[in-house]
């Protein structure tokens, strides 16, 4: 029963959002010696109400998708009360960290939040191009509410020059991240093709053909090779900076393309999920490399 309730909430997916929400915090502000708004431990806390935010949408996806199902491993009626209780959960949480940093406002960003995430929920129940372009958004809002909810406090002037570098740097990171999500859902597609039809889904490949889906998954690749080769320039009287960029930005992402343009067979596309997750952690791992240069080197 537990396996399936993990399942459903997509525990993958959230733990990832997790693990980004704490390096963001860990390598560039807590490690830059900034003082913050949150402790660790309201982090953790608002952390928690983003995966209750997102758990409750993904529960409400699956109440409406299988309603009129019976003998399900996993009831609607018991996946309706897990919604509940996770906006509940959510709406607390956010609530308390707003409070304890003295921003009651604040509690209208989770309020539309929950509303946001389980009215899409609701009346978006088919796969679609526009609903991989959302869920991608959805991660990279996630991880940006946290970051502004954490702003430093008492910085002079030449801590603030550094933190709008890092802010800087985190935008890079989520928009590179944004559109490496939206290739990974539409090679994800066209693997899980025949799947999708069966369920009626409307996603790239099914209307317009894998040959075009991989072919639109290919620009948008180039694009996010582009900015990161772009970022790189950036730094280019930066050795550190640049070959940082290079050896876990550029070059696995020129891999991925090569692989992506070859790509005719269900086993060479499934491979390319694989080559994608290892970029995920490439870049994860780039993180506190830059952190490091910013913090001790500079």
């Amino acid at each position: 029963m537990s396996l399936n309730f993990f399942k459903i909430i997509h525990w993958k997916k959230l733990l990832y959002i997790v693990l980004v929400q704490f390096l963001f915090k860990i390598c560039f502000l807590h490690d830059q010696g900034f003082e913050t708004r949150l402790s660790f431990w309201l982090f953790g806390l608002l952390s928690l109400a983003t995966v209750f935010t997102l758990a409750s949408g993904y529960l409400t996806s699956y109440s409406v998708r299988k309603y009129h199902q019976k003998h399900l491993k996993y009831t609607v009626k018991r996946a309706m009360g897990a919604a509940v209780l996770s906006v509940l959960a959510a709406l607390a949480l956010c609530t308390f960290v707003s409070l304890q940093i003295q921003e009651p406002l604040y509690v209208l960003i989770g309020i539309v939040a929950v509303i946001l995430v389980n009215v899409y929920s609701i009346y978006v129940t088919k796969k679609t191009f526009f609903s991989n372009i959302i869920n991608a958004f959805v991660k990279t809002i996630s991880v940006l509410t946290v970051w502004w909810f954490d702003t430093p406090v008492g910085l002079n002037e030449e801590q603030w020059d550094v933190y709008f570098k890092l802010q800087l740097i985190a935008m890079f990171y989520v928009s590179v991240s944004f559109l490496g999500n939206i290739v990974r859902e539409t090679v994800r597609d066209i693997v899980n093709i025949n799947h999708d039809y069966t369920y009626a889904h409307k996603t790239i490949p099914i209307v317009l053909g894998r040959k075009r889906a991989k072919n639109i998954a290919l620009i948008i690749a180039f694009i996010a090779s582009l900015i990161v080769f772009a970022f790189a320039i950036v730094f280019i009287k930066n050795k550190f900076i640049l070959t940082t960029i290079l050896l876990l930005g550029t070059f696995p992402e020129m891999y991925f393309i090569y692989h992506l343009l070859n790509a005719r067979t269900q086993r060479e596309f499934q491979f390319l999920l694989k080559i994608s997750a290892v970029l995920y952690a490439l870049a994860l791992l780039s993180v506190p490399v830059v952190a490091y240069y910013f913090r001790y080197v500079i």
